[in-house]
């Protein structure tokens, strides 16, 4: 069954983006703890001034992630990420030695000039897949994205333990940008390889209205959906073990929910048939709403592990229909639109679900993200459905 991983792995552009990419996105993953924990921390700020902070890296981001996948598709690799590698090191190199609101105007411009890494990696495996493979390997993609989100947060912990907060946000800054350099002087194809003898050009990227069909927006719809079940349940699980007063296991449940993850990955990506995103959102907040019937902690655990089945094959097939309808001349702009899907959803979460929390506790935070999927999933289904009949 897990075969298909084996004419994955033996491409050689694929192994060495995944390899270069660990460098860059373990440190990237770790940044946002981090940079909570300096302001929190060392410079003595609530935890809502480091809601702030993180919100404006995050909507910089999110606003230029389009943006940068345009640069992607019409400059080519190099000559995108020859901004970020000077800008954000420079940035980042003073950011952490500035007071809180010069660090917000700081994460602003550093958000904006953040590595692409996103739209960029996907892009690589989209370009390095085998014929048929595509959906196989970009769900070892997203197995390798869940072990890098476990590791990145454990080892910038470490770090500020041992470190502090300022060096820590330094080292992590440079450590992204070497691997944001190895990949600009391996400097991979964005697109397939065209076969021998095939002298066709591709024709000039179409306009957004165009390529940018209800059917993509019904994408866009289903990963921000999920973007949003994904945070909720990050601050729900936070309240769950506040009430059973066991915040010390928080660390170990999210392990749990990404290993899940990571093995539903797995297990889609062996299959020799996709599954439609509105399905796979179906399953993931379906899942997700069990969680407010637990009683115990083990019965948390075994329902996280179960939801979390959901999450990798979820957000690999989206990037693969993303990827199979529209043109690979706008590819890079695709993803990065898709990945500001998922950013807004990240970031809309938290205060839906907080209010949520606030006024009927923490088990109506998990009927509230599951909710949300369940209606997201069913308009998807519907719109696209009503332009097939069309």
């Amino acid at each position: 069954m897990f075969g298909r991983y084996d004419e994955v792995l033996r491409v050689p552009a694929f192994r060495k983006a995944e390899l270069i990419s660990l460098l860059a996105r373990i440190p990237q993953y770790g940044f946002g703890v981090t940079l909570t924990l300096h302001v929190v921390q060392t410079l003595g700020m609530s935890y809502t001034a480091a809601g702030v902070v993180a919100a404006v890296y995050t909507v910089a981001a999110a606003i230029a992630a389009p943006w940068r996948g345009r640069l992607l598709d019409r400059l080519g690799l190099r000559r995108t990420l020859l901004p970020s590698l000077i800008i954000v090191p420079l940035v980042w190199g003073v950011a952490p030695f500035l007071p809180y609101w010069l660090l917000i105007i700081a994460c602003g411009v550093g958000g904006l000039f953040s590595l692409p890494l996103f739209s960029l990696i996907r892009q690589i495996v989209v370009a390095a897949s085998p014929p048929g493979a595509r959906r196989t390997a970009l769900s070892l993609d997203s197995v390798l994205v869940e072990i890098n989100f476990m590791i990145g947060p454990l080892l910038a912990i470490l770090a500020v333990t041992s470190f502090g907060t300022r060096r820590t946000l330094v080292a992590l800054t440079v450590l992204s940008s070497l691997g944001g350099a190895a990949l600009a002087w391996v400097n991979p194809p964005l697109i397939p390889p065209r076969e021998s003898g095939d002298e066709a050009e591709p024709g000039p990227a179409p306009r957004r209205r165009e390529w940018l069909s209800p059917a993509v927006l019904g994408v866009y719809g289903a990963v921000l959906s999920a973007g949003i079940i994904l945070s909720g349940t990050d601050v729900s699980l936070v309240a769950a073990l506040r009430g059973f007063e066991r915040t010390d296991l928080l660390g170990l449940v999210i392990t749990v929910w990404c290993a899940g993850s990571a093995i539903g990955g797995l297990v889609y990506g062996a299959m020799h048939r996709s599954i439609p995103s509105p399905l796979l959102l179906t399953g993931l907040a379906a899942l997700t709403l069990p969680v407010a019937l637990a009683g115990t902690i083990p019965a948390v655990f075994v329902i996280m592990a179960v939801a979390g089945l959901f999450c990798a094959p979820l957000i690999s097939a989206t990037v693969d229909e993303v990827s199979g309808r529209v043109p690979e001349s706008v590819r890079g702009e695709a993803m990065g639109w898709h990945g500001s899907a998922l950013t807004a959803g990240s970031s809309l979460g938290p205060p839906i679900v907080g209010l949520v929390l606030d006024t009927y506790g923490w088990r109506a935070g998990f009927v509230a993200t599951g909710s949300i999927g369940l209606v997201v999933a069913a308009i998807v289904v519907v719109v696209t459905a009503r332009r097939r009949l069309a």
